[in-house]
């Protein structure tokens, strides 16, 4: 009994978690520092809220040239010239692979490429390779401070918001299937304005071990019920 009740717990917890990051942030609710909006909804897309994920999966999975695009939008911070974006493997935080760097500037539509080796489980950029299979997380990174779009691994702060505008035709998002915004101080103002990627080719998802945890809890509540009706 002493089991269930705890794997009832983990399973609300994790249910807790998930909700307490999906907060009701509209896309076009992003504001540049001077208050006037980011985005404007110029293709009727009506709110577009953060999806409450913290991961990403490859969808360009076809096996000629598996590979996901990263531009660069936006960045209002004082950081911006220290600040770095990368992904991370699910399973292992120090997998990293960085794809924009402090120098790099919205100013110019900075575009990137990640190129995934399916087979061996591997990611390239112009700045290396790791070991990151077709789900990952998302990062920022200022010195050797790190925040991560896992909002566990911040000690429960949730320093990301993750938008899937893959159907939209605004040109403002540039063909991108996610939009990512991050704020990067801890005690910041969470306008999550501070950098804003954009990713193509892929698709929010869960982090698997949070949705197993959280099926062990209903799955001990569901045992618990029936012991009880009997």
């Amino acid at each position: 009994m002493k089991m269930i009740s705890k794997l009832i717990s983990a399973g609300m917890l994790a249910g807790a978690c998930a909700f307490a990051h999906a907060g009701p942030v509209d896309i076009f609710d992003l504001k540049a520092d001077n208050g006037s909006a980011i985005f404007n909804d110029t293709s009727g897309d009506g709110p577009i809220y953060d999806t409450g994920l913290s991961y990403a999966q490859l969808t360009d999975t076809d096996g000629d040239s598996d590979s996901a695009g990263a531009f660069l939008l936006f960045e209002f911070a004082g950081f911006a010239n220290i600040n770095s974006f990368g992904i991370y493997d699910i399973n292992n935080t120090g997998e990293a692979l960085q794809v924009f760097e402090g120098g790099d500037t919205s100013n110019v539509n900075e575009n990137s490429r990640v190129d995934f080796d399916l087979e061996a489980g591997t990611a390239k950029t112009r700045f290396g390779t790791a070991d990151i299979g077709s789900t990952f997380g998302f990062y920022l990174q200022r010195g050797s401070t790190k925040f991560y779009s896992d909002a566990a691994l911040n000690g429960g702060i949730d320093m990301t918001r993750i938008f899937d505008v893959s159907k939209s035709f605004n040109s403002a998002f540039s063909n991108s299937s996610l939009i990512i915004a991050f704020e990067d101080l801890l005690n910041g103002d969470f306008d999550y304005n501070d950098l804003v990627v954009g990713i193509s080719d892929v698709k929010a998802v869960s982090e698997p071990g949070t949705l197993a945890l959280f099926g062990l809890g209903m799955l001990g509540l569901g045992m618990a019920r029936r012991r009880k009706s009997a």
